[in-house]
């Protein structure tokens, strides 16, 4: 009981911030300039969707993504140059979905040289696991029918597969996304890049990484740290399945790995991953 009641406040408490924030952006009182966080999906892109971005202070926070998934986006996709975080833009969404208008507008290296940018990465090799799992069994599906279609379509399509099946089968178009954040990371000339890693297990190295573009406190600093923590054991029915770093390891066979390695060697490579 006392669980739920600290949720509900916590919700209440993130929704009146967001909303006073919006009010204070309609006013002209926020002159910093806008923020855009790129990053994929399975990159704990909504844990920054549902909190990271919405506590930012002297930020408002537009996801258009989600809006675009739950059917509420009632105006045309446009930016203002102040007083704004975008984002989650996953460039990883197919450009056979309605949210793939947002990544063509804003995946452009013209659109984001003048910008400011987070690019939030995480190891390619978890992410194809994990999309695994989400994409094949749990991630919620979208009340818009078309999406909605899509997503189920795309299920039945993984569960047909194994594990090893999927990760060999979509290593390339995950070497596309990641080249894309590559090229919008080099034309960018004031954008950092943020590692997933770093933010489950070397969490000063995120942390000061962060706040090179985000204003945040240090009680929100705190919350995030303690929202991030993986999982001790692995749960395959949730949407959070894991959280740690370099599961792939023991979730892919070796032939299957060497295969995705010689797939994404130049992009792991640039990240500094492990090969």
């Amino acid at each position: 009981m006392m669980n739920k009641l600290f949720k509900l406040k916590f919700s209440l408490e993130k929704k009146s911030y967001n909303f006073l924030k919006y009010l204070n952006w309609k006013l002209g009182r926020y002159d910093e300039e806008a923020v855009y966080f790129y990053t994929f999906h399975k990159c704990a892109s909504t844990l920054f969707s549902s909190y990271v971005l919405k506590m930012t202070q002297g930020l408002y926070h537009i996801d258009y993504a989600d809006k675009i998934f739950r059917g509420t986006l009632n105006k045309k996709i446009d930016f203002s140059k102040n007083g704004v975080v975008y984002g989650p833009i996953r460039l990883s969404t197919p450009d056979n979905v309605p949210g793939y208008k947002l990544v063509d507008k804003v995946c452009k290296p013209n659109f984001i040289m003048d910008k400011r940018a987070i690019f939030f990465v995480r190891d390619p090799r978890d992410i194809l696991v994990s999309s695994y799992y989400s994409f094949g069994y749990t991630h919620g599906l979208s009340s818009v029918e078309e999406i909605r279609r899509k997503q189920i379509e795309q299920r039945k399509y993984i569960q047909k597969l194994s594990l090893d099946e999927y990760v060999v089968d979509s290593a390339f178009k995950m070497n596309e996304y990641f080249a894309n954040m590559i090229k919008l990371n080099e034309a960018c000339k004031d954008g950092v890049v943020v590692k997933y890693e770093d933010m489950v297990n070397n969490w000063d190295i995120f942390r000061d990484q962060m706040v090179k573009s985000l204003k945040l406190d240090k009680k929100i600093l705190k919350n995030i740290y303690e929202m991030s923590r993986p999982k001790k054991k692995e749960d395959k029915t949730s949407h959070q399945r894991s959280g740690k770093s370099g599961g792939y390891k023991k979730k892919l066979k070796k032939e299957t790995i060497k295969k995705i390695n010689e797939e994404l060697s130049t992009v792991l490579k640039y990240f500094d991953y492990e090969i």
